[in-house]
């Protein structure tokens, strides 16, 4: 045996970028010799059998280890493949590690490896006899899964020019997947699944109430992971809309921090069309508007002050049915005070024994246990870490790269001086293992930057400017888990891991804020400058100010506007408006004065180790010169300067950002200062900044960002001097009018931005020296050509010209730009495409959506090796050319809306590796028997193909295709095969008028969930209908015409087989929405349909049914149930307390309905011209009653008003039912609003009544009364009208009254100001002619009129509330034969 100090772990980082695996038998001397040589000679480490092994190793285990330690696997499928078993084992632990898998299907049909059919049958039936079935059934689940992701067909006729081609794609592939794997490590979460599924259960989702669900445990434990997987699973269960807020216990303390809160909920959950909130009451209010209306998933991450509930959610009682919301917390006495908002705690408690080491040795090995001789001092650390996932991660994160006994026994000793709450302490021991530019790097993203919310490359620049190796160290940063980058790039830090690094900083200096070297609490800096105690030590200064409103020369304020009315037209009336709109200007400039934050800049002069400055939003007054030298990043954001002052020399300055400010020049005219060491200028969003400086003499300038300078119009001359220069941004400039004619100096550029400047119309002729562009952005430009010069820019990557609607042709040369990836010319005038274009080999995306003037596509397009998305939507093309047969790599191809296209050329079934075939809209007739061939083809859209008849009987061999799109064609049937699509989850075919018949083998689609067929021909199901039991939705609505003057149901030309439907439908237990209106059914709904039992909207409108199951009670999760025109109902029998919608409209035979006291959830019930019912038992309980829609309803209409009740109707905004009296303590129309002194209008409650007499009885069906209008005006002017919803015209000709309630939040109460008046009028011109409008009347309801909740019995009617008045009223009405 080895000493235990020369035992040392097989992996220093991941030791293999790629594993190769493959059986050596098929392929060894052929295609995986070609792709071995190949990767090897791009730099890429390798592993195959014979090349990572040493002599004597135990072979089989090695290999596995291996696999584990490769960023990648490459899977060489052969037809002998399956008939060793070392391979499956191999196979199945690639599965099991989760990397990038790409597999190659080398002389096999994908289709068979997913089965395991074809040469792997006798395989898998001769392992079935020798092998566990728990191990050949993981080797089956291998098979499927990667037999299932789109790879690399390579048949028997490829010649070896295909196969080399795929092995320069597959190179091409790894290598950008190497370059990412830095930065995208896949995180690694043990048991996180389980939490979620018992979170969901406490949650329960389908539920109608609102439920609050409070998370706590210590910190580090997890809680914000889980919670964050927790909103990602939830997203799906149609939440109207939803927000996650982070680190709420962090942004409180910030200044303001509760409004930016605020603004950030209101922005979510209004789909971020809001107007800024500036105080927290005035939050409140915009948060409780909007849960009120919708039902939202709100989370809360981090609280720790029950205070912070009340104003970042309002009361419980506020949200809307259904709504859910998390708040985490480490203490939990929060939750225990928070008991009017929480329902339910869950404590998220630490990882047990076995979990904490699989995390553990993920992070420290990359693999589930520990290595051989490394167990014990795994446990060791294990146990220390108290099963917190934070320590777990970091620890084993900073023991990644220590590979010897020895390193790890000092790593214990380290921890065994620990006590066991000291979680900092754990996490310091990964600090202390930084070198010292990395400690100081690390200090100021934790005090400095992860605050801001900046972005990596925004920190690497400042670090560089600092001297130090900043890409470097955030690599170095991130591999040990003490950062990590978010998917939009932010650099992001666990809040415990930042109180560590604040820890270190604090204990500096205990007493003295002005002796640490970092400050970051705006009180603490503020009392340092004020009283000068600012000393060497400090070297960075983050300064916390509020945000201020800036106003863009552009805008024209509301005084000027009217000082203009004034100037133009003099009048008292305009003059009095203009003084009150300079008054209001006043003050609002003092309110922000008095806000703003001012710094002296002598009280920094005493910091002369000074590297970062940040002071946002403030004012800085004095000499400059005081500031540092040494200063090396400066972010002064809405400086409120025109330009920096002569004073200041900023000699070592490295990173200046000046964005949002009011600068018009940066030195000033008679000023040019030179930053000889600036490396980034950032001058984003000065709307006042007309001209660049004079940049000559910045030689070390590499960034520069204008964008959206709006009033930008000059660009000096020296900006093409600027040799040092990688990046220039300058999007929505879009006053430019030209760039400097000589960029000969711009030799190291690489990003050159130049989309949205609208009036930009040319580049500059001579791009020869632009050798290093890696991406040219002209989207949206004037730009007419591209210059000839463009085929020197041999490293350009990405070209985008996108509406640029002058741009008609490309030069030639284009085929020159041998390292472009993506060509993007969408919406342009382009006429051609240049025959060279098939030179770009290493082309992976080229769009042409939108070219309208493109009618021809060149044969060499067949030449471009390793494109894989190809675009031509809304073009003008007649064809495709029969080269496109070549892309034997071509994942996603988009023809939709090309009209001219009518055919597809018979070499697409060459196109093996396509997923995605768009053909929306195309004039197609036929699809090519050869489609069966592109065995990847996941989904297919073929929506508005009028000319498509019938589909091919190959159809069935695209067994990988999920999601299929037929809407609008005219087929008139699906081929048998069709059924052989076990992979099928999404089948549209609404619209299909031809439609007549599914096939017998249609209930073979095991796996579709979502099935839509409205308005097809169809009569009969077919007999394997009921196997469809994974269906999830399915909706086969037919809107069929009734008979005008019986309304009975005109009949289907063949009668459906009511029965048999009804029972398949019993079979479909997963349904959600269930949709079968209009098909005719008749008889009775069976029993069994209590089987659904996931039923949410059931749709039986327009069919025959006389009768509902007393089941029906038992489907606890129905929200909708519509059985409009079913007119041989009769009863309906209790219903689930679910539902929030019944419509029975039409339903002319019912007479008796069972109490709905139970339907406490319950917000629309339509009645119309259910002339029969004779009362609605239960009606006044309902308390969410908004919509009751009773037109017709003659036979209960009195027996109904006697139920209304002062609560009923206090939610209820729309009522019409038989009368001809409204209250006449309304006033008339129209009403002048008059705005009260501290009484805010709480709502409209708009009357009238509507007389049918004059309107032929043969003529109702299907009319809907929206002619009622509500109008506001300001004098002549219409401000604003809305439509009353009124729903179906009555069969009877007598007068019904409605009622419209409007609440506080509603559009017509905020768009009604002080002396403008509202009116109730008819629509003009009128939907219905002969519809009468009268005695219409209006009462605004104040604050205090309508929200007294007590009991009113005892009080005197003068002091009643409006729904009590109401209530009264109609139950005097209900007495009263006349109305």
């Amino acid at each position: 045996m080895m000493p235990e100090s020369d035992i040392t772990l097989s992996s220093f980082r991941l030791r293999w970028d790629v594993f190769l695996s493959f059986r050596g038998t098929d392929t060894r001397d052929t295609f995986t010799m070609s792709l071995y040589h190949a990767l090897h000679r791009r730099g890429l480490r390798v592993f195959r059998d014979d090349d990572g092994l040493e002599r004597g190793d135990e072979i089989q285990k090695k290999l596995l280890e291996a696999i584990e330690d490769s960023a990648a696997a490459v899977v060489v499928l052969s037809p002998d493949y399956a008939s060793s078993h070392w391979c499956l084992d191999e196979l199945a632990k690639i599965c099991k590690c989760g990397r990038l898998i790409l597999p190659v299907f080398y002389w096999v049909d994908p289709s068979h490896v997913r089965k395991q059919k074809g040469p792997f049958e006798d395989s898998f039936g001769s392992h079935a006899n020798k092998f566990p079935e728990e191990s050949v059934q993981q080797w089956r689940d291998a098979m499927k899964k990667v037999g299932g992701i789109a790879g690399y067909v390579l048949d028997e006729k490829c010649d070896s020019e295909k196969s080399d081609k795929l092995i320069q794609h597959l190179v091409q592939i790894l290598l950008k997947q190497m370059r990412n794997t830095p930065l995208n490590v896949a995180p690694y979460t043990v048991g996180l699944d389980d939490r979620v599924e018992e979170l969901k259960k406490l949650l329960d989702v389908k539920s109608n109430d609102v439920r609050v669900l409070g998370l706590y445990g210590m910190g580090g434990v997890g809680k914000t992971t889980l919670a964050k997987s927790l909103f990602n699973s939830l997203v799906v269960h149609n939440f109207e809309r939803r927000s996650f807020i982070t680190n709420i216990r962090s942004q409180v303390s910030k200044h303001d921090g509760l409004v930016s809160l605020q603004n950030t909920i209101h922005g979510d959950l209004s789909g971020g069309k809001k107007d800024p909130i500036n105080d927290v009451n005035d939050g409140i209010s915009a948060i409780k508007r909007i849960v009120q209306e919708n039902r939202v998933l709100l989370i809360l991450d981090d609280v720790d002050e029950v205070e912070q509930l009340k104003f970042l959610m309002g009361e419980r009682e506020w949200f809307y049915k259904g709504s859910r919301v998390v708040i985490t917390t480490r203490d939990r006495e929060v939750l225990t005070k928070a008991k009017s908002y929480v329902d339910k705690h869950y404590e998220v408690k630490e990882l047990e024994f076995s979990p904490s080491m699989e995390l553990f040795c993920y992070h420290a090995m990359r693999r589930k246990e520990p290595a051989e001789g490394f167990l014990d001092l795994a446990k060791q650390i294990v146990e220390k870490t108290g099963g917190l996932p934070l320590a777990l991660e970091v620890f084993g994160s900073f023991l990644f790269d220590k590979r010897t006994m020895r390193e790890w026994k000092d790593a214990v000793e380290k921890m065994k001086q620990i006590s066991p709450s000291g979680i900092h302490d754990v996490l310091k021991i990964s600090f202390d293992a930084l070198d010292e530019q990395e400690k100081c790097i690390f200090l100021d993203i934790a005090c400095l930057f992860v605050q801001m919310e900046m972005k990596r490359e925004d920190v690497v620049d400042i670090l560089n400017g600092c001297n130090f190796r900043g890409d470097i160290a955030l690599t170095v940063l991130t591999a040990r888990c003490l950062i990590k980058i978010t998917g939009d790039g932010k650099l992001w830090m666990h809040d415990q891991v930042r109180d560590m690094g604040r820890q270190i900083v604090h204990s500096e200096n205990l007493a003295d804020p002005g002796l640490r070297s970092r400050l970051w609490d705006r009180d603490e800096i503020l009392i340092v400058l004020k009283s000068m105690k600012g000393t060497r030590n400090v070297q960075g200064i983050v300064v916390d100010c509020v945000k201020r409103r800036m106003s863009t020369p552009r805008d024209r304020s509301a005084d000027e506007i009217t000082w203009e009315n004034f100037r133009r037209k003099p009048s008292c009336k305009l003059a009095l408006e203009y003084i009150k709109e300079k008054y209001k200007k006043y003050v609002r400039d003092r309110e922000e004065k008095a806000k703003e934050v001012v710094l002296q800049a002598k009280n920094f002069e005493s910091m002369v180790s000074l590297r970062l400055l940040q002071i946002n939003y403030s004012r800085l007054e004095g000499q400059f010169r005081c500031l540092p030298a040494g200063l090396k990043w400066l972010q002064w954001k809405q400086c409120p300067l025109r330009y920096m002052p002569s004073s200041y020399s900023p000699l070592e300055l490295a990173v200046m950002d000046l964005s949002e400010s009011n600068i018009e020049t940066l030195w000033g005219r008679s000023n040019n200062k030179v930053a000889e060491h600036l490396m980034v200028l950032n001058l984003s969003n000065c709307h006042r900044l007309t001209a660049t400086p004079d940049l000559t003499g910045y030689l070390s300038l590499k960034k520069i960002v204008l964008e959206e300078c709006s009033h930008l119009i000059r660009i000096h001359e020296s900006l093409g001097n600027l040799s040092s220069l990688v990046h220039l941004n300058l999007r929505f400039c879009y006053n430019l009018v030209e760039l400097p004619s000589d960029v000969s100096g711009m030799k190291h550029l690489e990003d050159l931005i130049l989309s949205d400047c609208w009036k930009l119309k040319a580049l500059p002729k001579d791009l020869s020296c632009m050798i290093c562009l890696r991406q040219l952005l002209i989207d949206n430009t004037a730009v007419t050509e591209l210059p000839e010069s463009i085929f020197h820019l041999t490293k350009l990557e990405n070209l985008s010209a996108n509406g640029c609607n002058s741009l008609k042709r490309l030069p030639t040369c284009i085929g020159k730009l041998c390292s472009l990836q993506e060509l993007s010319l969408n919406h342009t005038a382009l006429e051609e495409l240049p025959y060279s274009v098939g030179s770009l080999e290493k082309l992976e995306k080229l769009s042409l959506v939108g070219c309208k003037s493109l009618s021809v596509i060149p044969n060499s397009i067949g030449n471009l090796i390793s494109l894989a998305q190809l675009f031509f939507d809304i073009s003008g093309i007649k064809e495709l050319p029969a080269s496109i047969g070549s892309l034997s790599y071509l994942r996603k191809l988009s023809v939709g809306g090309c009209t001219s296209l009518d055919k597809l050329p018979v070499s697409i079934e060459a196109l093996v590796s396509i997923v995605e075939l768009q053909l929306d809209g195309t004039k197609i007739t036929t699809l090519p028997d050869q489609i069966g061939a592109m065995q990847m083809l996941e989904k297919l859209e073929m929506k508005n193909c009028e000319n498509l008849r019938f589909l091919p009987v190959s159809f069935g061999c695209l067994s990988a295709l999920t999601s299929l799109d037929l809407h609008e064609t005219n087929i008139t049937e699906l081929p048998e095969s069709i059924g052989m699509l076990e992979n099928l989850i999404r089948l549209r075919l609404d619209m299909c008028k031809q439609l007549q018949r599914l096939p017998d083998s249609f209930g073979n689609l095991k796996s579709l969930q979502w099935l839509q067929m409205k308005e097809t021909t169809l009569t009969h199901l077919p007999d394997s209908f009921g196997m469809l039991t994974s269906l999830v939705k399915l909706d086969m609505e037919r809107r069929l015409y009734l008979n005008g003057a019986t309304g009975a149901i005109i009949p289907n030309k063949q009668e459906p087989n009511s029965k048999a439907i009804l029972r398949s439908f019993c079979n479909l237990t997963l349904l959600e929405e269930l949709n079968a209106h209009g098909w005719g059914m008749c008889g009775k709904i069976p029993d069994d349909f209590e089987k659904l039992s996931s039923l949410e909207t059931l749709s039986l409108g327009h069919n025959n049914i006389f009768s509902l199951p007393a089941s029906m009670i038992g489907l606890s999760y129905l929200k909708k149930l519509l059985l409009s025109d079913c007119r041989e109902l009769i009863f309906l029998p209790p219903l689930p307390s679910s539902l929030e919608e019944l419509n029975l409209a039409n339903c002319i035979a019912v007479q008796y309905m069972h109490d709905i006291s139970n339907l406490k959830l319950l917000e629309e019930l339509n009645l119309t011209n259910c002339e029969k019912v004779v009362d609605i038992p239960g009606l006044e309980h309902l308390k969410s009653l908004r919509r009751l829609y009773m037109n017709g309803c003659i036979g209960c209409s009195h027996a109904v008003k006697r139920r209304f009740t002062k609560v009923l109707l206090k939610k209820l905004e729309i009522l019409i039912m038989p009368g001809s009296r409204v209250p006449d303590w309304f006033t008339a129309e129209p009403v002048v609003f008059s705005k009260q002194r501290n009484r805010e209008l709480k709502g409209i409650i708009c009357s009238g009544v509507l007389s049918f007499n004059n309107i032929p009885e043969n003529q109702r069906e299907g009319l809907q009364l929206e002619d009622v209008q509500g109008k506001i005006f300001n004098l002549t002017d219409k401000v604003f009208s809305t439509t009353f919803r009124l729903l179906g015209v009555p069969r009877t000709n007598k007068d019904h009254i409605f009622l419209r309630r409007f609440g506080v939040n509603s559009s017509l109460v905020f768009q009604l100001q002080d002396k403008y008046t509202l009116h109730l009028k008819k629509r003009d011109p009128p939907l219905i002619e002969r519809l009468e409008l009268k005695n219409c009347r209006i009462l605004l309801v104040f604050e205090g009129d309508d929200d007294y909740v007590g009991d009113e019995g005892s009080l005197d009617e003068s002091q009643y509330s409006v729904s009590q008045k109401l209530a009264k009223f109609f139950n005097f009405a209900a007495n009263d034969p006349c109305v």
